[in-house]
């Protein structure tokens, strides 16, 4: 597999981040622009929203843990991250 991308860490066979935004409106343009790229790549993240932070596990159910599919999802909310800016 592939390098984690930047501030992702693997927790009981998942990879995870938790972004964090300036507001919750750019959380959740972040999730609306993620499942788009989720759709297209035909693989589904588990997460979660509270205010301006979002929660992320990626983990490939059929296969029982993580994939290159993860890994592939983990670099495109990674670039989708960047254009959003942190707080």
């Amino acid at each position: 597999m592939n390098n984690l991308p930047e501030g992702w860490t693997i927790n009981d066979d998942r990879l995870v981040q938790k972004f964090k935004f300036k507001t919750f409106s750019d959380a959740i343009s972040f999730m609306v622009r993620c499942s788009f790229e989720s759709e297209k790549l035909d693989h589904h993240p588990e997460w979660k929203n509270i205010y301006n932070t979002v929660w992320v596990e990626l983990t490939t159910h059929d296969s029982g843990g993580i994939t290159q599919k993860d890994y592939e999802l983990a670099r495109v909310f990674q670039e989708t991250f960047k254009k959003f800016g942190s707080t």
